[in-house]
């Protein structure tokens, strides 16, 4: 379906909302968008490719004493669908990878339906999780208490100092107490001052789509502080028609001139989130220096996509930027953004790849491209991916970026083996062994999402304080100290990569200088798989919901939801086969084509929706899940949150 879309003058203003509308008119010149059908575009199977065999390419682990060679082998992944009637298990929704682990048995042992349980994508992406979560949130806390030392002052204390400079009659006098109230401190004003710091409060509190802490920061009080003051700051201030609209930005920049010590403690604050989330969506104050207020310039000049300035801006993202282009009147009813953001994906206009100036989300987001693009990943020729399988890839896809965004919601974003005897007959079946979901790359690009974010932290942050700091849970602080646990995710992710590039028989590939030691990265990610069935952080509830889009015109937002875990069939198979000989120096590779069998395992999966409710009912973590609880069915659950 076409639409086209006219920029229309607005000739009057109405308010705020008005001037947003005008300025984003001015900025973005949409002639027209093409709009597909939700799942109009089909999957279809790979083509069949020929990789060539590599006689030194030989899997670690012998099968009953013959050696493998994967090199030539090409591994088939199948989804087969599930009937509702023979195994209605299938379709439950769980809260937790845990929790459907616990109930269907051991990962290693265990089986349900005569399948045993594969480590998903999913599963590991879920662990991954909870340390995101834990570690922003220590880092937002820190910066907010001013604890972060060296080159990154604290939030609140600057804003302090800010209104302290500020003459008594400053029109950003109201606005900083206003914020510097959300933190928990008060201030002495006139009446004057105080009944316009109500105005703003009001207004911010009236706003749920801002004021409303959602994700972890509705663990502890303090974080529901670090949510409504950050936010309250990121209000964007747009120049009007008649010249008004900016007093209070341009007092707190007069401020800033004054000290250049004070200028620098702002301009770090917002390099930090420009870089532990992604580049910031509107101007800082310091832009305006020396009174500059063409906004439209200086938004040019800095590369920043609103023609706007605020306190403490947002960061950008693509799917943002996307959906400002596509959108800038409002969702049509049946238009589904995921299925947008996904279509721009594969055809190109929308590329996930990082910038210079880009952050850590743009990494992570990056890791994901290939579940949409998987003749991008390395694992290409050694993978033949039925249609089933490629939509399991694009639901992946959904869920994991659901969940990295909601991680940035408030500012965007081996065991010893024994040697078996050898044997003259090779094993009766060979099948693909798989010790992880294979998508290799994105594991590779995750390890380096979190390489990024260590070295951007060595430098924003003195390494004696990083190892001071701990990740956060809802229960109190992570064990590991911050800097080791990141070390320590990101050479298990490396391992997770090396896990998979031996289970389908490619060769790691990384680049110049990048820093893997890789027996002891390998032997991480063994470890924890060993033992992840007691990993306390797979027991967290995976279901949560984000805001995505805002539509004042109609007084609704559209959320991404991960609506719990559930089961699906992966079948793997080769199509092409791999080459065997026995374990002794005399042996010849054999083709066992007349020995090759199907794997058939289960992986957890996340169950993703997307749904439109209204602008005062967007549910946090806590209201969300129980309403999941429940309603138990995707169905029940989208109705439940459309009714709200």
């Amino acid at each position: 379906m076409k639409k086209a879309l006219l920029v229309c003058v607005v000739l009057g203003l109405g308010g705020l909302g008005s001037c947003i509308c005008l300025a984003r008119c001015n900025y973005y010149v949409v002639e027209k968008i093409d709009i597909k059908e939700p799942n109009a575009a089909g999957e279809t199977d790979d083509p069949l490719t020929n990789p060539e065999f590599d006689e030194t390419l030989v899997d670690s682990r012998p099968l009953d004493g013959w050696l493998v060679n994967q090199s030539a082998a090409v591994i088939a992944l199948d989804c087969p669908g599930i009937n509702p009637d023979a195994a209605p298990n299938m379709l439950q929704l769980w809260p937790s990878h845990a929790a459907i682990l616990s109930t269907i048995g051991d990962t290693t042992r265990g089986s349900f339906r005569n399948r045993p349980i594969l480590p998903s994508a999913n599963l590991l992406d879920a662990a991954a999780k909870q340390f995101d979560d834990g570690l922003y949130a220590t880092l937002d806390l820190a910066c907010y208490r001013g604890e972060l030392d060296g080159n990154v002052p604290g939030a609140v204390a600057l804003v302090h100092e800010i209104f302290n400079r500020l003459p008594a009659d400053s029109p950003a006098k109201p606005f900083l107490a206003a914020a510097l109230q959300l933190a928990g401190k008060n201030v002495d004003l006139d009446s004057a001052t105080a009944i316009a710091q109500k105005i703003f409060l009001d207004e911010f509190e009236a706003n749920t789509v801002r004021s409303k802490p959602i994700s972890f920061y509705t663990w502890t009080p303090e974080l529901e502080q670090v949510w409504k003051f950050f936010k309250f700051l990121q209000k964007e201030f747009w120049l009007f028609f008649d010249g008004t609209g900016l007093e209070i930005p341009l007092a707190v920049t007069a401020v800033l001139e004054a000290d250049t010590n004070l200028m620098n403690q702002y301009r770090a604050i917002h390099r930090f989130y420009g870089r532990l989330t992604n580049p910031l969506i509107c101007l800082p104050v310091d832009a305006m220096t020396g009174g500059k207020t063409n906004l439209r310039e200086l938004a040019k000049q800095f590369g920043t996509r609103h023609a706007a300035v605020a306190m403490y801006p947002p960061s950008t993202s693509r799917e943002n930027e996307l959906f400002e282009q596509m959108f800038p009147a409002g969702v049509p009813e049946n238009v589904e953004l995921m299925t947008e953001l996904i279509r721009k994906i594969r055809s190109g206009e929308v590329d996930l790849t990082p910038k210079d100036n880009d952050g850590w989300y743009q990494y992570q987001v990056h890791a994901l491209e290939c579940l949409l693009l998987p003749d991008n990943a390395q694992e290409k020729d050694k993978l033949l991916l039925k249609a089933k399988y490629k939509k399991r890839l694009v639901e992946a896809f959904k869920a994991m970026i659901t969940k990295r965004r909601e991680t940035h919601a408030r500012q965007l974003g081996i065991t010893d083996s024994i040697e078996a005897p050898v044997q003259a007959t090779p094993p009766k079946s060979i099948n693909p062994r798989l010790r992880i979901e294979p998508c290799a790359t994105v594991y590779l690009r995750t390890a380096r999402a979190y390489g990024f974010l260590q070295n951007f932290l060595k430098t924003a942050i003195p390494i004696e304080r990083l190892d001071a700091l701990h990740g956060l849970r809802k229960s109190g602080p992570r064990e590991l100290a911050l800097g080791a646990e990141l070390n320590s995710i990101c050479q298990r992710f490396y391992g997770f990569y090396l896990i998979a590039c031996e289970d389908i028989g490619m060769r790691p590939s990384f680049l110049d200088g990048e820093p893997v030691e890789v027996e002891p990265a390998k032997a991480a990610a063994l470890a924890w798989l060993d033992k992840m069935n007691n990993d306390v952080d797979l027991a967290c509830d995976t279901r949560i919901a984000v805001p995505i889009y805002f539509d004042p015109n109609i007084g609704k937002v559209r959320l991404w939801a991960v609506l719990g875990v559930r089961l699906a069939n992966l079948d793997a198979s080769y199509a092409r086969p791999p080459k065997i000989r026995r374990d002794q120096p005399d042996s010849q590779w054999q083709v066992p084509v007349d020995r090759l069998g199907v794997a058939k395992v289960l992986i957890a999966v996340d169950e993703f929706a997307e749904v439109e409710v209204k602008a005062d009912k967007i549910p946090n973590r806590e209201e969300f899940r129980a309403l999941c609880d429940k309603y138990k069915t995707k169905e029940e659950i989208v109705k439940a949150l459309e009714d709200l």
